[in-house]
């Protein structure tokens, strides 16, 4: 007689279709541009971030854990520094474009600039509390 293992009934995977969730929600005029969690808890979370030709995501850093950014679609650039003792310090600029990613590390500054001519795309994993009350703005980072 051949045993068969019992049945396990998992609950569903919500499946979410970045794009229309996209279409569906409005800016966020705080960040200049529309910010979508997709799934994901409290820990690690999906979110989509789309930027207008020419708008800048504000400067701003997070006190914990990474941030991991993928250019989904477009170009922009991203100016990064280190927040310490209350002072942005040693920035740098670098371009991004589609298919590149990188991650943030807590403290530091990041802000990008739609550079592209249409809309950028970024999707991004970070902890859920980096869309609510661990995001520290700073003043405007200038490139020179």
């Amino acid at each position: 007689m051949v045993r068969s293992k019992p049945l396990i009934i998992y609950s569903m995977v919500e499946i979410v279709n970045a794009e229309q969730v996209l279409e569906n929600n409005a800016e966020d005029q705080m960040m200049n541009q529309k910010v979508i969690f997709l799934t994901g808890d409290e820990q690690n979370a999906f979110f989509m971030v789309e930027l207008k030709k020419g708008r800048t995501l504000p400067a701003h850093y997070h006190k914990e854990k990474i941030e991991i950014y993928y250019i989904l679609k477009g170009k922009a650039k991203m100016l990064t520094a280190q927040f310490e003792n209350g002072k942005i310090m040693d920035h740098c600029v670098q371009n991004v474009e589609t298919g590149d990613t990188f991650s943030i590390e807590p403290y530091i500054v990041h802000q990008i600039t739609n550079t592209g001519t249409g809309v950028l795309q970024i999707l991004a994993s970070a902890p859920k509390s980096h869309s609510q009350g661990d995001r520290h703005f700073v003043p405007f980072i200038n490139e020179e």
